[in-house]
């Protein structure tokens, strides 16, 4: 096969003609195949082609199969069947059918699952926060490899000053040879980005707990107010499925007597109608009294139908006068778990500010290693070395004021978000304060109109015994009677979740976020010290301690609990107890402290 040399550079000098010579032969001979070293690279090549159509072929089947499959029947049963078994082992029986407010609202808080998952987030922001400050370590890092090659990697040296040959063909590494190292590194850039990411991360850890705190101060409220929508369930129900039986044959006496034309039509349509409406009422009043007793059992963890008897009875409420709502206001702009988070994430947005700082920063990093090569011809094969490096990335001269720029808007937005919920939650609270008040006129209004029903009930039957009316309109008395009865219960239900739904609104805490709610009893003693004024109605006090400082009061402790005032009747006229006094000022107050 011929081989065309070409020799660009002139010789000179008495050993030029032998020079080229010898240096076109030496091409010439390294550049002639050999039949066998070319065969046996056409075999090389056509094993490379086969494996990397089957490697191609691979990766065509793991492609197919990374698109998702809906579940199947028989794969939803399956999870239908294991989820409904882990929710009936995990129910938790109550010791005995008595139960009470403080004993529902510890269940509740101790058992139920909105408030494990919030605890679960808790702890998994905790967990992210361990593992952010493991990026401040150094970087520590074990490396082996092994290498092999057909030959010897073999070259020539060309002198720089002469361009001629200085060495001939040569090699330092065997073909077949491993390598081992450990490097160390520790970069201060790093260092910094990674402590203001770890701060990030603790500040996600407290807005979890701020978020547990809003969910305890949720269920509270809605087991409060669930609680005593079943207490009246407890006391009416009994007497609603007889009074519609009775209310059923009315109706039924009725239409007969029109059938048989015993009575003026008109007056006969007038009193179905009636007595529909009363069955209409009843239904109605069944259902949600049924439906509260569902919801408390859910709230507390128990299987559907477990017998519970509710023995909180409280039918007296304490109207404490609210003079001054600016306090109340204040103390909702301290406590309220969502105003806290805002201020969290506006401290989350400034360590961005300072972690771009950091990166424009110059970078100056150690650097070491323990080497290992088991290249024999190496005269040293295990070897340590270590140095000092700086880098400075210009472009982040560029890049860095961009995003400070972006993270001083998110501060912006944050602010203007958390002043609108501000603004929206001294409404709210405004709105909690009115409620409250009303239900306490609507229930003194509803007492007196249970009371007039009963007294009719009373007349009515002596009417009936006397024969001066028919048992019908007796009937029909009874039943006015009853739904003026089930009407106070409910607005008594309804005045103490408005009086329960003004102390979540005020962002108060029942117990504080990190209390221990795996010991049931203590819960129990712990919830009741602190609702035993919600039992007689009292409003929140409204005094701030003076010596509350950042990060070690609680909330409980930032505001006084309220005292429990002697109960008085909604019929009393004995003067109202006088407001607490005022606090210091909401300045001397730290908004981030809380437990």
């Amino acid at each position: 096969m011929p081989c065309k040399i070409t020799v660009s550079k002139t010789l000179s000098g008495p050993d030029a003609g032998e020079g080229a010579t010898a240096t076109a032969h030496r091409y010439a001979d390294r550049n002639r195949p050999e039949p066998a070293l070319s065969s046996r690279k056409t075999m090389r090549l056509k094993s490379l082609f086969r494996s990397g159509t089957a490697m191609i072929g691979l990766v065509s089947l793991a492609a197919c199969g990374i698109r998702p499959q809906p579940m199947t029947m028989n794969e939803n049963i399956t999870r239908a069947v294991n989820d409904r078994s882990e929710i009936q082992k995990h129910y938790v029986p109550l010791a005995t059918p008595e139960l009470s407010l403080e004993q529902a609202i510890a269940r509740a808080l101790a058992y139920n699952y909105q408030i494990e998952v919030s605890k679960l987030e808790i702890t998994q922001q905790e967990k992210q926060l361990d593992l952010s400050l493991t990026n401040m370590l150094p970087q520590l890092a074990a490396d082996a490899g092994y290498t092999s090659r057909n030959n010897n990697n073999s070259a020539e040296s060309i002198d720089e000053f002469t361009n001629q040959r200085s060495l001939d063909y040569s090699y330092s590494e065997v073909p077949t040879h491993g390598t081992a190292d450990v490097q160390f590194s520790w970069d201060l850039t790093d260092i910094g980005v990674s402590y203001f990411q770890a701060r990030q991360q603790g500040y996600r850890a407290l807005i979890a707990v701020e978020r547990r705190r809003r969910a305890i101060n949720t269920l509270v409220r809605n087991t409060a107010e669930v609680y005593w929508r079943a207490r009246a369930a407890q006391a009416i129900l009994p007497k609603i499925d007889p009074m519609i039986a009775d209310a059923r044959v009315m109706l039924d006496n009725s239409k007969r007597a029109a059938d048989g034309h015993l009575q003026n039509p008109l007056i006969l349509l007038d009193y179905q109608q009636n007595v529909m409406q009363l069955l209409r009422q009843l239904y109605q009043m069944r259902n949600d009294l049924v439906s509260a007793q569902i919801q408390l059992r859910s709230f507390i963890n128990v299987a559907p139908g477990t017998p519970i008897m509710l023995t909180t009875s409280d039918e007296v409420l304490t109207a404490r006068p609210i003079q001054d709502m600016a306090k109340l206001e204040e103390i909702t702009l301290v406590m309220r778990p969502e105003l806290r988070e805002e201020s969290y994430q506006q401290k989350i947005s400034r360590q961005d500010i300072y972690a771009q700082i950091v990166r424009m920063s110059p970078g100056v990093g150690a650097l070491g290693s323990e080497n290992y090569d088991t290249n024999k011809l190496l005269y040293n094969n295990v070897w340590g070395q270590v140095g000092v490096r700086a880098t400075f990335n210009l472009m982040n001269l560029i890049r860095g004021p961009r995003a400070i720029a972006v993270a001083r808007s998110a501060i912006d937005a944050s602010r203007a978000r958390q002043i609108a919920l501000s603004v929206s939650l001294i409404a709210e609270t405004n709105l909690s304060a009115q409620q409250y008040l009303n239900s306490l006129d609507m229930l003194a209004s509803a007492r007196q109109t249970d009371d007039i029903g009963k007294q009719m009930e009373t007349v009515a039957t002596r009417a009936t015994q006397a024969g001066a009316q028919s048992g019908a309109d007796m009937i029909r008395h009874e039943m006015a009677g009853l739904i003026a009865e089930v009407d106070y219960a409910r607005t008594l239900a309804q005045t103490h979740g408005a009086l329960a739904n003004l102390y979540n609104s005020v962002g108060l805490d029942i117990v504080p976020a990190n209390a221990d709610l795996s010991h049931i009893d203590h819960l129990t003693a712990q919830v009741a010290q602190s609702i035993t004024s919600w039992k007689s109605g009292a409003l929140p006090d409204m005094a701030i301690t003076p010596n509350a400082t950042a990060g070690s009061a609680t909330p409980s402790q930032i505001i006084n609990a309220p005292t429990a005032l002697p109960p008085i009747d909604s019929h009393d006229n004995r003067p109202a107890p006088q407001p607490a006094a005022k606090g210091t000022a909401l300045s001397q107050v730290d908004a981030s402290s809380h437990a």
